[in-house]
């Protein structure tokens, strides 16, 4: 238990606790003794010699023995949980008036448990001994090799013990409010043996001694603030009974009340000892403690004193400790401060007094916003929205907006807090009578959106808002009626507002975070029924409004795109619940389709294949007619395609078959990813495409990358079928499928050196994705599709591609900051991928371990980049075969030191 590291007081061991003496003496019959003294804490001295009988009070004295059983009571009262205290106190009270020497060692004993220490202070001991000589025995009976005591003890037993001890400290002095907190013996000797424990080297000492003396503390100052208040009054009333007339004075009254308010004047004046020697013997030590709950208890009851007693403790002087200690090490401690100083702030009157303590302190609470305990974080922005809300100028608006990106945080906790305070910040400024004070919320919630440049995370910012701004974020009919209405609003406002109103939609349809936020693994059954109700209400007023809002915004890719997943936190079974929703289905197929005719963008077109296919679900009544019009965009499409594509071939076709070819191909490949279209055929077309452009080198890439995305997609669909048919499956459909795997992956390798980009970077994700799919992971399933593997020129020709396109440095000479760093980060995500799926057909042994050799040895160079990656292949490869990738790293090596020397 005791250790070098252990704190030791900063200032010395020898401080000396003086109490003001009183006037009034002990009556003598309080007990059969003399008044004992005040003895000061020395560090010198011996202890006088005692055998082990009497130190443990199991001497011939049977006090010893009963004052330990009756220590042994208050102990367990409190341990226990189950005693009523208030009559455990009053026992004790009764049996302290009888025997107070013998009461006091109940009590100094019921603290030596609560330690942990299986010694006992004697009677003799305490009436020979100092307090120093004391606690030197003491520590000799701790069992050096334990490291826990209650205050720190796990499991149910100790659960509530430290409430427990608090409480009991606390109806002690309210007890002894009215005699025994002002005699010159119980309390004076308590706090000496307490300041002399809570200085000790042994760690349960300090932690236990310092949290009663703390509470005793918080105690003592309510009681003082009791006692100030009941002076003033009594003052006041002696004044007014002395300025009656003559005639009407009650003399004997004004003497009753001048002698009560002498009294209370000596009340004052001890029980301003009593908290003077406490700060000054044990907070002053034991808030720079070095163990960090020593230090939040001090700065948790500094805040009770300052609430409690403002007059006596709310200044600078004792504001200072808390500030200060905003900068410890240890987060516990400062999140204590950051709650004290909540308490503070919330209350009106104090705001004044803390006006210095703000403007010093001010920088540093600004600083805990990005606190790496995210508790501290969390707690700090409310205490900045209180300091926000109760101060003029406490807050600039710089300062505000160093708190507002927070609600883009991936902790929901801190995001929420932060959305509070944007959100009460926001809206200070508007009336909260005004009919249209919604309206002005969403345009300050869309401009903030606009403003933070975090475009595509509205769904955190909805997030973070949802607990405070619920109202307005699910305000269906107001956020439509303003997209819809004549006049409109200004186009980049339009963007934000459909962003918002479709992340809502989703928060409220899923009543779920987004993805990277920590969230509830079940629902509670209200959750659950809440949910189905916005579900419900959202369907009801999106219905008929969809279609108008996809017209209106069919021609913008980004606003139609946000908008067409409205559909999917639908329940789509309500289409068929009567003819007039029927007639909103057939609107909303209409548009879809014709949005799909108009739009090449990717994010348009998987944005309607995801409806259409929702739509064409078999569990619906209406999926016959949603497949009927699907199956029309796609005959359409087809013939268009078919019709290009024949003057593609003949050599005849002009820019607008080139456009319209490209067009159909991007419809088509999209929905080959979600539909199964091998019946149309489409592999032969796309194929003699990718021959064409390959051999002839006119190449063109709007036409080869959709071409080879469906041309992939044809072969899952046609691996999945075979797949799951018998093995006795047609033999010449197994081998027209191979053949067919075989022909697109010689194009595809073709593909790795041309020139464009674009057709090169997708010709690599095709290769690597037909490989893992239709290598080694169809081992041990009876396909025939197993045997397909890469030839050596395929092998050598990827690795070629990882070496000069994965591992290169990227452009410097993009034009524009903003844009070169964007265009940056997408090129490092695309490299990303392609390194990712080069690694993966290592990992699952489709390419020999040796390969990774060409990915191993850029480990170093490329860490930041692609570390994780390089470092998970590495850790996978030691789980498939250690000596082979042991090899491997030698190969590594050797190639590394080869290319050095040279």
């Amino acid at each position: 238990m005791i250790s070098e590291d252990e704190d030791v007081s900063l200032t010395g061991s020898d401080f000396e606790f003086h109490l003001t003496t009183s006037k009034r003496k002990l009556n003598s019959t309080q007990g059969a003794t003399s008044p004992k003294r005040v003895r000061h804490l020395s560090v010198s001295g011996s202890s006088q010699s005692q055998t082990p009988e009497e130190s443990r009070g199991l001497g011939p004295h049977g006090a010893q023995t009963e004052g330990r059983i009756t220590a042994c009571h208050l102990y367990e009262a409190v341990r226990s949980g189950r005693s009523a205290l208030l009559t455990v106190i009053d026992d004790w009270l009764e049996e302290y008036r009888r025997d107070r020497e013998a009461g006091i060692l109940e009590l100094i004993n019921f603290v030596v448990q609560c330690s942990g220490c299986k010694g006992v202070v004697t009677r003799e001991m305490f009436s020979r001994l100092q307090n120093a000589d004391i606690i030197s025995h003491l520590t000799t009976e701790f069992n050096e090799d334990s490291v826990s005591y209650p205050l720190v003890s796990v499991g149910s037993q100790w659960r509530h013990f430290r409430e427990g001890v608090c409480e009991f400290v606390s109806l002690l002095v309210r007890g002894c409010r009215n005699s025994l907190l002002y005699d010159d013996f119980l309390f004076s000797s308590f706090i000496a043996l307490l300041t002399g424990l809570a200085d000790s080297q042994v760690r349960a000492f300090r932690h236990t001694s310092t949290l009663i003396t703390m509470r005793l503390m918080s105690s003592i100052v309510s009681v003082a603030a009791e006692v100030t208040a009941q002076a003033l009054m009594t003052r006041r009333r002696c004044e007014l009974e002395k300025n009656k007339p003559v005639e009407h004075r009650a003399i004997d009254r004004i003497e009753e009340l001048e002698s009560s308010y002498r009294e209370l004047l000596e009340h004052q004046e001890d029980l301003r000892s009593l908290m003077n020697g406490i700060f000054k013997g044990v907070f002053i030590h034991r808030y720079r403690d070095r163990v960090p709950e020593i230090r939040a208890i001090c700065m948790e009851e500094m805040g009770v004193w300052l609430r409690e007693n403002p007059a006596s403790f709310f200044n600078d002087e004792h504001l200072k400790y808390v500030g200060w200690m905003l900068h410890d090490k240890q987060a516990a401690v400062r999140l204590q401060c950051v709650l004290t100083l909540q308490k503070l702030y919330v209350e009106k009157d104090f705001i004044s007094r803390l006006e210095l303590f703000t403007s010093r302190f001010k920088e540093r609470i600004l600083c805990m916003i990005l606190d790496k305990d995210s508790d501290v974080a969390v707690e700090t922005v409310k205490l900045l929205l209180l300091i926000k809300q109760q101060t003029d100028e406490g807050l600039s608006e710089e300062e505000c907006a160093a708190v507002y990106p927070l609600v883009f945080a991936t902790h929901r906790g801190l995001a929420c807090a932060a959305g509070r305070f944007l959100y009460l910040t926001l809206c200070s400024v508007l009336d909260e009578r005004s009919d249209k004070r919604s309206v002005s919320v969403l345009r300050l919630l869309a401009h903030f959106f606009i403003e933070s440049k975090y475009h595509e995370h509205a769904a955190y910012l909805v997030d973070s808002l949802w607990d405070v701004a619920g109202e307005e974020l699910k305000d269906w009919e107001l956020m439509t009626s303003l997209l819809l209405q004549e006049s409109g609003v200004e186009d980049e406002l339009e963007s934000a507002l459909i962003d918002i109103m479709m992340c809502a939609v989703r928060q409220a349809s899923e009543a779920t975070p987004p993805s990277s936020r920590v969230q509830r693994k079940n629902l509670t059954a209200r959750e659950k029924r809440l949910q189905a109700q916005e579900r419900r209400r959202i369907t009801n007023h999106f219905i008929p409004q969809l279609p108008q809002l996809l017209a209106k915004f069919s021609a913008d890719v980004g606003k139609v795109s946000c908008l067409l997943r409205a559909p999917l936190y639908f329940q789509l079974e309500v289409y068929s619940t009567s003819g007039r929703l029927e007639k909103c289905l057939d609107l909303l197929l209409s548009q879809v389709c014709d949005i799909m005719l108009k739009h090449r963008e990717d994010s348009v077109l998987d944005a309607c294949v995801r409806v259409l296919c929702a739509l064409c679900s078999d569990c619906y009544s209406f999926c016959g007619r949603a497949e009927r019009a699907v199956s029309q965009l796609l005959d359409s499409t087809v013939e268009k395609f078919s019709s290009n594509l024949a003057e593609i071939l003949q050599g005849s076709a002009d820019e607008d078959d080139l456009y319209g070819a490209a067009s159909s191909l991007n419809i088509l490949a999209v929905f080959s990813s979600a539909r199964d279209l091998t019946g149309r055929n489409l592999f032969e077309f796309c194929f003699q495409l990718l021959k064409m452009g390959i051999e002839t080198r006119e190449i063109n890439e709007k036409l080869m990358v959709p071409a080879l995305k469906c041309s992939v997609f044809h072969l899952f669909w046609e691996g999945a079928k075979i797949m799951q048919q018998t093995p006795a499956r047609d033999k010449a459909e197994l081998k027209r499928v191979m053949k067919a795997l075989h022909s697109f992956c010689v194009v595809c390798q073709s593909c790795l050196s041309v020139a464009q980009s674009l057709i090169r970077n997708q010709a690599f994700v095709c290769l690597c994705d037909v490989l893992l799919v239709f290598g080694k992971l169809c081992e041990g399933d009876g396909s025939p599709l197993q045997r397909f593997s890469p030839d050596d020129s395929l092998k050598a020709e990827m690795a070629s591609f990882i070496i000069d396109y994965v591992f290169s440095e990227p452009d410097e000479d993009l034009p524009g900051e903003e844009e070169c760093e964007e265009m940056k980060m997408s090129a490092l995500l695309q490299k990303r991928n392609q390194l990712s799926g080069y690694c993966k057909l290592i990992i699952y042994g489709v390419l020999e371990l040796r390969a990774a050799t060409d990915v191993l040895k850029y480990y170093s160079k490329f860490y930041r980049d692609f570390g994780d990656i390089i470092k998970e292949t590495l850790s996978k490869s030691k789980m498939i075969s250690s000596v082979e990738s042991a090899r491997t790293v030698c190969l590594c090596l050797q190639q590394v030191c080869a290319s050095t020397c040279v």
